[in-house]
């Protein structure tokens, strides 16, 4: 399955899974954990398992851009059997090659859609309300907002620029999905910094 296997070092890599926050178990004596939701599977993490993942999801810059996060990078901080034990337990996937990737993982939005405004009618705001986290061009805006519903990233690219084609649209950011998924991929290292979104395992649907 793509993402649960060895990851070289210089490959880049996005964090997978919803953060729960912490879990106190109350008894005054076992530490507190951060819980993570992968897929069914709810994972219990230490503190420096925990700072790894968060890092992982990288810190936005001034000019608004999210740096790319590898393997090596986290292995270096955090040291590398952290690292190797969330690739294990599929909390960090090699993003290259992009199709396998995004068959194996879906999109799912954790905020609240903003919509665009008067005067930047291209531009789409994602986050809380009154208070943008994320801008997105339209077509990313749909897939943002829909791919959750899709087993997969990539079926989710297909299926909004099917839905594009049918609305009319021409140009190929919109109507071919290949494009779709670059465009998503170029996009989702933001959003994931921006914690309005985030990654899941795919789907599997029963024939």
């Amino acid at each position: 399955m793509p993402g649960s296997g060895a990851v070289d070092s210089g490959t880049p890599v996005l964090p997978v899974g919803h953060d729960l926050g912490a879990f106190h178990a109350g008894d005054g004596v076992t530490a507190p954990v951060q819980q993570v939701r992968v897929g069914a599977e709810i994972i219990d993490l230490d503190p420096v398992h925990f700072a790894a993942w968060t890092a992982a999801h990288g810190a936005p810059t001034e000019d608004g851009a999210a740096p790319v996060v590898t393997v090596g990078g986290l292995g270096a901080v955090y040291g590398e059997e952290v690292v190797a034990g969330l690739v294990r337990d599929r909390l960090l996937a090699a993003i290259v090659p992009h199709a396998e990737f995004a068959e194996g993982h879906r999109l799912l939005a954790l905020a609240q859609g903003l919509g665009n405004s008067a005067e930047h009618p291209w531009l789409f705001s994602v986050g809380l309300l009154y208070q943008p986290l994320a801008v997105m061009t339209g077509g990313m805006y749909d897939l943002w907002q829909g791919a959750g519903l899709s087993p997969d990233l990539w079926s989710a690219c297909e299926e909004a620029a099917a839905a594009a084609r049918q609305a009319g649209a021409t140009e190929d950011q919109y109507t071919d999905p290949e494009q779709m998924l670059a465009g998503a991929m170029s996009v989702l290292p933001q959003l994931l910094t921006a914690r309005v979104a985030c990654l899941d395992l795919r789907m599997w649907v029963s024939a």
